[in-house]
């Protein structure tokens, strides 16, 4: 847990670095940024709207608001949490256009992964099944925590809520996953998510 702390730590100083250069105008900075940000921002936006069709779109919208909006980072988060809050923004209003208020429905995510044993791919199936099955709110609260390692402030922040509920969507969210994953042959893949992955 300390160690992984300590790498977001220094991810997050080195974004902050590219995010200045960025402010100041360096395209090297912003190009840098990008790349780093590039699968974190593709992942969380394909979640938002199942639509690999607009997820680029989405994508170059983020950027374009972070390269204008890079002097008004504050600094009271790390840098993903403020460029995912910026993300989470964009793909809502896409999908206001596109789609009006239409409830989307989850989906699996088209992943071609050489070189995973058929164990893990069945516990990558049964969490991606099971992910989908939650509300948005925990299923984003759950992918905040364990998949970019946020606190429950930085999911707030994100997510546009206090606090308190960012807690509350957390405690369901993994409370209705491990249940999801605990029935029938899924058992296994909740004690290995679990286990392996407790923020």
């Amino acid at each position: 847990m300390e160690e992984r702390n300590s790498k977001a730590n220094a991810e997050d100083q080195h974004h902050r670095e590219l995010l200045a250069g960025t402010a100041g105008g360096s395209l090297q900075a912003f190009g840098q940024l990008y790349d780093l940000l590039y699968m974190s921002l593709v992942r969380f936006i394909y979640r938002h709207t199942q639509s690999p069709s607009v997820v680029e779109e989405v994508l170059n919208d983020v950027m374009l608001v972070v390269w204008q909006k890079a002097d008004t980072f504050r600094g009271d988060s790390r840098v993903l949490t403020w460029v995912l809050g910026i993300a989470r923004h964009c793909a809502f209003n896409r999908l206001q256009r596109e789609r009006g208020w239409q409830r989307i429905v989850d989906g699996p995510i088209p992943c071609e992964c050489p070189g995973l044993d058929e164990a893990r791919l069945a516990t990558l199936d049964a969490l991606e099944w099971a992910l989908g099955q939650l509300s948005e709110d925990h299923r984003v609260a759950i992918e905040l925590a364990y998949f970019h390692g946020m606190s429950c402030e930085e999911i707030a922040e994100v997510c546009a809520c206090p606090v308190n509920t960012a807690k509350t969507r957390l405690h369901y969210g993994r409370r209705r996953l491990h249940t999801l994953l605990s029935e029938g042959n899924q058992a296994l893949a909740a004690d290995d998510f679990f286990e392996k992955t407790t923020p």
